[in-house]
């Protein structure tokens, strides 16, 4: 009998050598271990030994069963090893080489300028905020001194919410679609962290007829700075350095008087037109002929022939605003700016009409 079990045991290491699948390592724990298998036919006739026969080989078979269990396991960890480093070795790639991409897609020009303005105004010490674009009539009016008999209010033809949502709101709650981002500015001044050096890049929508210039859906970026001694010759200064950053160092800007209901001072701003530079003409409606007559040449349509294209309104922040928002104005002070991102992004790349960004023309885009 324990010739037998030796001899199996050879038998078995000799055939688990062999096996180089899982299939067959099953059917190898079947031969062996099953309840038919060679290891059980050996212990069957265990019932026949004598007792000191049995305290011999009783274990000598366990331990036999034991080793036959590790080893098949042993074998089934091997495979399933092998199998993966084979998966590994075919579907292998090489991370660090390089492949030809079609279709990727890219920034969108708003986008890149509105990084661009991001960038520039941080270089300043200015941080990004943030705010819904769907606002209550408090912070997007009444905390900006235009309350609702205010005449300066009728100059924003508001996207209302739906009647059916504002019924219910309280007076100077009623939401709407903001049509600017100063109700961020609101939102910050609140907070009462001074000083406030913030920049308000985002999505605004008025209900304005659609030109050259002008959109329903359309980009902005404000600025905001209030702290003690803050004058308006550092909103000159911010202004004219942003300006010249983006559209470069020859640009000109004028400032004209104006009225803001938020400001005070306030100060409409013009850049000097960069699609017909400068000059209020752009290409001759017809080629000049050969007989030497006049060329007439065509209007720029972004600056209407003036060769200055509104891009900013400014000023100094109001002292009601302030005082609306819990901040001494007999302290503090500062200056306020709003730039049409889109204006500047037509400028920059020298397109004719801001609306064809929102055309979904892919020629257009995929020049930038």
């Amino acid at each position: 009998m324990q010739e037998l079990l030796e001899q199996l045991r050879r038998q078995f290491l000799e055939e688990i050598a062999k096996i180089e699948w899982e299939e067959s390592l099953k059917e190898l724990l079947s031969n062996y271990l099953g309840k038919t298998g060679k290891l059980k036919e050996i212990l069957w006739g265990l019932k026949d030994l004598s007792n000191d026969e049995k305290k011999t080989i009783g274990p000598m078979a366990n331990t036999l069963k034991v080793f036959m269990e590790e080893e098949i396991e042993k074998k089934s960890q091997e495979l399933e090893d092998a199998h993966f480093a084979k998966i590994e070795d075919e579907e292998a790639i090489d991370v660090s080489l390089e492949f030809p991409l079609k279709g990727r897609g890219h920034r969108h020009p708003i986008s890149i300028t509105t990084k661009l303005m991001e960038d520039i105004c941080i270089s300043l010490g200015f941080k990004i905020a943030d705010g819904p674009q769907i606002e209550n009539e408090d912070y997007n009016f009444d905390k900006l001194n235009i309350p609702a008999d205010h005449p300066a209010r009728d100059v924003w033809d508001t996207f209302w919410i739906q009647d059916d949502i504002n019924d219910k709101q309280p007076k100077n709650n009623k939401f709407l679609l903001r049509t600017h981002t100063s109700p961020v500015q609101i939102r910050e001044m609140l907070k009462g962290r001074l000083p406030i050096k913030i920049i308000v890049p985002g999505r605004v929508f008025r209900y304005e007829q659609e030109d050259a210039r002008h959109t329903c859906n359309f980009y902005q970026l404000e600025g905001l700075m209030v702290g003690e001694g803050v004058t308006f010759g550092d909103l000159k200064w911010t202004l004219d350095t942003i300006m010249k950053k983006l559209l470069g160092e020859d640009t000109k800007l004028r400032f004209r008087p104006s009225i803001f209901p938020f400001t005070e001072p306030s100060a409409e701003v013009d850049v000097s037109c960069q699609i017909c530079k400068w000059t209020g003409i752009t290409t001759p409606q017809s080629p000049p002929s050969k007989g030497g007559e006049v060329v007439r040449w065509k209007k720029c349509s972004m600056c209407s022939g003036s060769g200055w294209v509104e891009l900013l309104g400014s000023g100094m922040v109001h002292p009601k605003v302030l005082t609306a928002c819990g901040i001494d104005p007999e302290k503090y002070s500062g200056f306020a700016f709003g730039i049409g991102i889109d204006r500047i992004a037509a400028q920059r790349f020298g397109v004719s009409s801001s609306r064809m960004f929102y055309q979904s023309k892919l020629k257009l885009n995929e020049q930038f």
